[in-house]
């Protein structure tokens, strides 16, 4: 086995925990926009009503009801979240490692350049 084989699966494990983080990174900003964009819509659906002199109806009104079902999602859903995230991040961290030990000087390990 020669020294090189370190720092190709070093880059292997960069490249893998780079795409777990840009995942969560994607998830979160389409998660934010989704969310923003059904509050604008709500503050004109509000605004419209106010205007015309009717009473809103808030989408959202029967949510307090069921906080017990949207709480369990929501740990659910942030417990595998963060498994992504800190997997992607200790991948990262193991292939700088990795890519260190490629290109020490003088080998290590007893596993020499070729």
């Amino acid at each position: 086995m020669c020294q090189q084989w370190f720092s190709i699966a070093g880059l292997s494990l960069d490249i893998t925990g780079f795409l777990l983080i840009a995942f969560e990174w994607r998830h979160m900003f389409i998660r934010e926009r989704r969310r923003r964009l059904f509050e604008l819509e709500h503050d004109q659906g509000r605004s419209r009503a106010e205007n015309a002199g009717n009473a809103y109806d808030d989408p959202r009104s029967a949510e307090y009801m069921m906080w017990r079902e949207l709480q369990q999602l929501f740990f659910e859903e942030w417990t595998m979240r963060g498994r992504i995230f800190y997997s992607g991040v200790v991948l990262v961290l193991l292939g700088f490692i990795f890519q260190v030990l490629g290109s020490w000087p003088q080998g290590v390990f007893g596993v020499k350049s070729c």
